[in-house]
């Protein structure tokens, strides 16, 4: 089971891979804080669905776990948990099996 330093660098690394598919400059370098989605952040809608596959992949390639993070919860949520990293990796964590 990965913990939360593991998630958030499977996050990261996954950001930066996006930023490269998409040509997307303020994400090749992210940090935890650095704005993904909603009013600052530099990923559209198309952009965050890819970028919710590729973690799940690589989630399920890593640790064999099936964790859907486009689900009612997140869509539902006051504070998108799509907002940044540290959101991001809030809701991985919260989604872990016990």
């Amino acid at each position: 089971m990965p913990d939360r330093q593991a998630v958030e660098t499977l996050i990261l690394d996954s950001v930066k891979m996006l930023a490269e598919d998409f040509d997307l400059e303020t994400l090749k370098q992210p940090t935890p804080e650095l704005a993904l989605y909603g009013e600052d952040g530099a990923l559209d809608s198309m952009a965050l669905v890819n970028l919710i596959a590729d973690i799940e992949d690589a989630l399920s390639e890593r640790y064999a776990l099936s964790i859907a993070l486009a689900d009612e919860k997140a869509m539902s949520a006051k504070n998108s948990p799509y907002r940044n990293v540290q959101s991001l990796t809030d809701a991985v964590m919260e989604r872990l099996p016990a």
